[in-house]
């Protein structure tokens, strides 16, 4: 029996589940939408929903109550700038649970765990590089490898074959 038992445990000990909850958390504030799992998303849903309710409110307690899940000065500060101009004086209901599909293999539900509104909290800067740039990394990794694997079997003594002889009777 299950009795004074309570939360989701995901199948995971004290310290996989808060670092899940964490990274869920980082993503979903950087890009504004994680796709997940039921399970994961509505044991997700209520720290969210503090943490955006403190982002704006924008006091210290609520900045060092932020801090405690990102670790990050200035994303705390992205954070409750964001939220504070995106949701002003509204203290609840920050979330939505949209289902996405089916996942293929163990036909779990895969639902979008989203904000109502869109929040732009921290700016994510991604760099093209050209197709030329990657074939150059490509090939002096290539070589960088090569040379020390040459390195190696030169260290490497060779060792000395043992040759039987036959006796012929």
């Amino acid at each position: 029996m299950r009795h004074r038992i309570s939360g989701r445990h995901l199948g995971r000990d004290t310290n996989q589940r808060h670092s899940l909850y964490r990274t869920q958390l980082r993503s979903l504030f950087t890009y504004g939408y994680i796709k997940t799992t039921v399970a994961k998303a509505k044991s997700i849903v209520p720290l969210a929903e503090k943490i955006a309710a403190a982002a704006v409110k924008a006091d210290l307690n609520s900045r060092r109550y932020i801090f405690t899940f990102f670790q990050d000065r200035n994303v705390v500060n992205n954070i409750v700038t964001a939220f504070s101009a995106t949701f002003p004086g509204k203290t609840s209901n920050f979330t939505q649970l949209n289902n996405v599909k089916f996942r293929y293999g163990d036909n779990a539900l895969i639902v979008k765990l989203s904000f109502v509104k869109e929040v732009n909290t921290i700016p994510v800067v991604k760099e093209k590089v050209k197709k030329e740039d990657k074939k150059t990394v490509k090939k002096a990794a290539k070589k960088e490898v090569k040379k020390e694997v040459k390195k190696v079997v030169k260290k490497v003594p060779a060792k000395k074959k043992a040759v039987a002889k036959k006796e012929s009777k």
